[in-house]
């Protein structure tokens, strides 16, 4: 089984769209802030496109994918960046994420509270076109922390995609 969770009006071909409203994706209607109504190892796959930003519990989401996911399944993470003016005009968001947020699932010293049990297996980070996009690309390039600490709201980036294997 693949789950599209939080999938709105984006219907993703082989993936059973679930999300909290009614909507033309969604096949199954549930609050994916809350416990999810699969079985343990029952899932290959879950798509997040521009969800999990929107939830206050991140953690929490993400101990509930794990359990509901087989050992060695892709879970794919869509959110714009947090220098992303996509990240700030939405009122809807709650958390705006780095480059490096997932990390924190791998990290021993971090386990306690946000469960683990995820390895971030591949991680991209787009930028616009132009001038500035390009510069923004090429420091990127250089070194991501220093990207994020020094130059990120000077050469915006737009989006994040994160792909975590699930480790259990």
């Amino acid at each position: 089984m693949k789950l599209n969770l939080g999938c709105g009006n984006k219907k993703k071909d082989g993936f059973l769209g679930v999300d909290r409203y009614p909507c033309d994706a969604a096949n199954l209607i549930c609050d994916v802030s809350k416990p999810l109504p699969f079985q343990d190892d029952s899932v290959d796959e879950v798509y997040m496109d521009n969800v999990i930003e929107h939830l206050y519990d991140i953690p929490t989401l993400m101990r509930e994918v794990v359990r509901i996911s087989k050992r060695g399944s892709c879970v794919t993470i869509i959110t714009p960046h947090f220098s992303s003016l996509a990240s700030w005009r939405d009122p809807t968001h709650v958390h705006h994420l780095s480059y490096f947020s997932f990390d924190h699932f791998e990290k021993l010293s971090t386990m306690h509270y946000v469960g683990g049990g995820l390895k971030v297996v591949s991680r991209t980070l787009s930028f616009g076109g132009g001038v500035l996009g390009l510069v923004g690309r090429l420091i990127f390039l250089l070194n991501p922390e220093t990207y994020e600490k020094k130059f990120c709201f000077l050469f915006r980036a737009s989006t994040l995609k994160f792909h975590l294997e699930v480790t259990k």
